[in-house]
């Protein structure tokens, strides 16, 4: 068997703990990150530690992020749990479209009439009509599609707005600052609390990979290069624009805070480079299963460089196979100047 294949039966065999809990969702995990903002363990994939949006409890509540329409029901959990009633929300941000970020939102909207959606505005098409994600999803999943992210509902145009490049909302207490950060997707936008410095990243400054969820006795941070806009030198523009700014923490969608920020934009920079370096060993007409290997091997040196060359890095080979996806599409997109 393939091991994309492969690793995507195994990715929908976790599915059967994630479809228990949306019959009965017992505790769920919710973490601190300041007095009014707290984190949500999404459960995405069925597994701890993986993905996880945020409630910042403003006079006028709001989450960021609502995960895949898999997570509703550890969402809604999470969200009672904090003390906010989805009736209670007034506002509902996702940082980029990919289901696993917001392939929740149609019905998290349905629960929450008071909300307005927030997006990109590259992103609100695909918020009213989502049926091209739905297409995207099946060319990387297959049939599987809604299996892994559940059923992708449209929102009404009318309670969509689409924000530019730092635009600000009031809620109430917290002033948010969203910010245009193409690089991962170009419907992609970051936004910053600007009364306690927390930047949400959605994507964008790294991945946070967490001990519950590859079973390591550290956290590890990488970037994300998955299908189907990612571009390094965009990437490390913005990245250099938000770290200008100045935020104190990261709270990452995939997993997490990390306090001091710059620590976050350092491994993600780092990682960036080294999969830049290995680029220059690939073309437009390398294989898939070339890029795969070539960057199990640089995701090794990596962990081999901070000390820890004994791991298995079987615990993160899905997204080693969907990174060297975006890998390839990026390389292709280069060779014909449509990037």
């Amino acid at each position: 068997m393939p091991l994309g294949e492969c690793l995507i039966n195994s990715h929908r065999s976790s599915l059967q703990t994630q479809r228990y809990t949306e019959r009965e969702v017992g505790h769920v995990a919710v973490f601190a990150v300041t007095d009014n903002i707290f984190g949500i363990d999404l459960y995405e994939e069925g597994r701890p530690g993986r993905s996880c949006a945020y409630v910042i409890r403003a006079r006028e509540p709001v989450l960021v992020e609502t995960g895949s329409a898999r997570s509703h029901p550890a969402l809604v959990k999470g969200l009672e749990e904090v003390g906010v009633y989805p009736s209670d929300l007034r506002h509902i941000i996702v940082t980029h479209v990919h289901l696993d970020h917001a392939g929740g939102v149609g019905q998290m909207m349905e629960v929450s009439p008071k909300a307005l959606l927030h997006c990109h505005p590259r992103a609100l098409p695909h918020i009213i009509d989502p049926s091209r994600l739905i297409a995207g999803a099946q060319a990387v999943y297959g049939d599987q599609a809604e299996d892994i992210f559940g059923p992708v509902k449209p929102v009404a145009k009318e309670r969509v707005v689409a924000q530019g490049d730092e635009t600000m909302l009031d809620a109430k207490g917290h002033e948010l600052v969203f910010y245009d950060t193409p690089g991962h997707a170009k419907h992609h936008l970051c936004v910053i609390d600007q009364s306690t410095g927390s930047l949400f990243s959605g994507d964008t400054v790294g991945i946070r990979y967490t001990r519950a969820y590859t079973g390591w006795p550290f956290e590890w941070g990488f970037p994300t290069t998955t299908p189907s806009d990612f571009n390094p030198d965009v990437l490390l523009e913005t990245l250099d624009r938000l770290l200008s700014r100045r935020p104190r923490r990261v709270c990452h969608t995939h997993y997490g805070v990390t306090e001091p920020a710059r620590a976050a934009f350092d491994f993600t920079r780092r990682g960036l480079q080294r999969i830049q370096a290995m680029m220059t060993r690939l073309s437009e007409t390398s294989t898939q299963s070339e890029v795969q290997s070539l960057l199990t091997s640089t995701v090794r040196q990596e962990l081999d460089a901070i000390g820890h060359p004994e791991v298995d890095v079987g615990a993160v080979a899905l997204d080693i196979f969907l990174n060297s996806q975006g890998i390839l599409v990026y390389l292709q997109k280069r060779a014909v100047g449509k990037l």
